[in-house]
Order: structure tokens, then sequence, then C-alpha cells
């Protein structure tokens, strides 16, 4: 027989401390991005943010949900953003993530949003009749560096066998590359990078939102930032979504037009990997992308997310190694877009959900 346990903060947070929770034979959260739920200050204490199912009293699978605020108006819709969902193979065929689902969208009443999902996911959604599709994202993913070690095996098995080939010719082209980029001549624009929200950071994200139907302020870059769902380091755990990495960590990418500062860029970096998450202030597309251009191209980033169109238009001009289109869809539950109605605007950032935590 399946049975469902939800967990609000306190729960959680029990259960993370407990000594069951080590004892577990696979982890349904880690502990730091349990404590970042936890943190949500979107989150009420009363919301579901993990469900487990149990068949007797052995660990099926789980679903996570992130609490958020869409405004709708002078109104906050409350919201949770399904953040993984999961059924270990032992358990499959007995519609487990069928039941997570239908009790996540009951713990919401409906208002749920997702995005990021794996096209299996994604058919069971729709096989739900419970979501509709809102305005997809489309972007581009700039490849300065080359990285078919990796590209081409995850692509096609058969390229594994010449990984150390693939390596070697990565590794040529890219010191070519390097070095092109640090004799070439660049427009040198005037910004400042900064690891942590400083002070004049946080008065500007006060003073310039993100403008969206989210409308993002410090206190939420503040935590997303200082409460980040993967950690640095080689540990690995029997969890099956992002927890650790070699690199990730947030930074904020300031320009400035004279003295004053004009614009705020948060980024996040991953293994060598950028992706722009959100524009804060005046967004001009000729100055961000030089700006963008100019950074990844310095730190040598390999690759360079943006679902920026207006930017993106910028960064198409520039000679970059490998330009490919991207697309990020949303789904609405039903509940929620009849709530919303008719005339809502589904206006939406990149970094707008679970997307920016990985």
């Amino acid at each position: 027989m399946i049975s469902l346990k939800t967990y609000n903060k306190q729960q959680l947070e029990e259960l993370i401390n407990s000594t069951a929770f080590n004892d577990l034979p696979f982890y349904p959260i880690t502990k730091h991005r349990a404590i970042s739920h936890i943190k949500n200050s979107n989150a009420t204490d009363s919301d579901s943010l993990l469900i487990l199912a149990f068949e007797d009293d052995n660990l099926a699978g789980y679903i996570g949900v992130l609490p958020d605020n869409i405004i709708r108006g002078n109104q906050n819709i409350h919201l949770g953003w399904l953040s993984t969902l999961f059924v270990h193979p032992d358990f499959r065929g007995k519609k487990i993530a069928q039941k997570l689902l239908s009790k996540a969208c009951d713990e919401y009443n409906g208002n749920i949003m997702i995005t990021e999902f794996t096209p299996e996911a994604e058919n069971m959604y729709v096989k739900s009749q419970l979501f509709v599709y809102q305005k997809t994202l489309y972007g581009r993913s700039y490849h300065y560096l080359s990285n078919l070690q990796k590209i081409l095996p995850s692509k096609n098995q058969t390229w594994s066998k010449y990984k150390l080939c693939l390596k070697a010719f990565d590794s040529t082209l890219n010191s070519f590359i390097k070095l092109i980029n640090k004799t070439s001549a660049t427009n040198k624009e005037s910004f400042k990078i900064t690891y942590r929200l400083d002070h004049e950071t946080a008065s500007f994200i006060d003073k310039n939102k993100s403008g969206n139907c989210f409308n993002r302020n410090r206190k939420e870059i503040e935590w997303i930032v200082n409460n980040p769902w993967i950690l640095t380091d080689n540990i690995k755990i029997n969890y099956q979504f992002s927890a650790y990495e070699k690199r990730f960590e947030y930074i904020f990418i300031k320009i400035y037009k004279g003295d004053n500062l004009n614009t705020v860029l948060l980024l996040s970096i991953r293994d060598n990997n950028a992706k722009l998450h959100f524009v804060f202030g005046k967004n001009d597309p000729i100055t961000t992308s030089k700006v963008l251009h100019q950074y990844t191209k310095q730190n040598n980033i390999s690759n360079l997310i943006s679902f920026d169109q207006k930017i993106n238009e910028q960064l198409d001009r520039k000679k970059i190694l490998l330009k490919k289109d991207r697309q990020r869809k949303f789904l609405m539950h039903k509940n929620l877009q009849k709530t919303l109605g008719e005339n809502f605007i589904f206006d939406i950032s990149a970094g707008d959900g679970d997307a920016i935590f990985t």
C-alpha cells in the first residue's frame, strides 16, 4: 500500500536532523537544499515543501515544492514550483509519480507551476490534463571554448571511446582561443564584479526590482545567493538531483555609466558555465552584451546561456566559437490560470522559478 507524508518547514528541519534521515536508502533532499527551503521567505509555516511516498515502510519516491508568489495587479497569489520528482526504479509502474503530483497540487489548491522538466516528466504532466503551457523563453547558448569531450559522449556513447582524443583536441583549440582572447583588443566597459550582495548592489536592486509578474527584490535575491542548492565540493551522495559541483557560485556584474551604477546582472557559474538570470536597472543591450562578452573571455568561461533576446541580438554579432538555440518551457496548473484570469500577462525572467538554483 502506498502512503504519502508531507513536510512543512518545521517538519523538514526535524527530518534532516534526525538519525532516520541518514539511514534512508536514498536521499529525498540534501540538507543544504532543505535549509534553503526552510529559509525561503515566500514559504509559509504550513506550506508543504517535501512529500515522501512509502510502500509499507519503504521510501519509494518524493516530490519537492518551492513556494513563491506571483503578482496580479496589487495582489500576491501564492503558488508552488515543482522542483524535484523521483520514484526509485524498484517501485516504478505503480502510479506513485502520479500520486505525488496529485498530492502536491492538492496541497497548493492547484496553484502549481513547473519548468526545467525532462521529456518523460513533461509527458506525464500533459497526460494528466491538469496543466497548460505558458510563454516559452527562447534563448541562446554561446560556446566560447570547445568542450567536445563532454558534449559528444552525452549525445552518442560511441564517442566515449575517443574521450582522450577529444580532450586533447579541446585543450589544443582552447589554448589557441585563450591566446587570441588575451592579445585581442577589447572595448573596455566600466564594470565591477562582486561575489556577494554588497550594500551598493542591494540598494540598487531594491530601487530597480525585476519588474515582471514576480518582481524579485533584494530580500529574495539575498536568500537565493546565500542558500544555494549546489555546493562546491567533490562529494558524491545517493541523491538524484544536483547537489555538489567542482565550482558553483553566484556573481553580480555591476555596470557603470560614469560614476553612476546603471545596471546589475546576476549570473551563476557552474563548472565554468555561466547563466544570466536577472538584469536589474537599465538594460542597454549594446553595453550589456559588451560587458558579458568581455567578462566571459577574460575569465575563460566555456559557455554562456542567456534568455534575454535583446542582449542575444547583440551577442549574435560577435565572434564566438559556437551559438546554439535554447528554450525553456513553462507549465501552469489550470486552477492557477483561472485564478490569474484571461488578461493576465505571463512575463518572466530566466531566474524565476527553481532554475536559478541549478
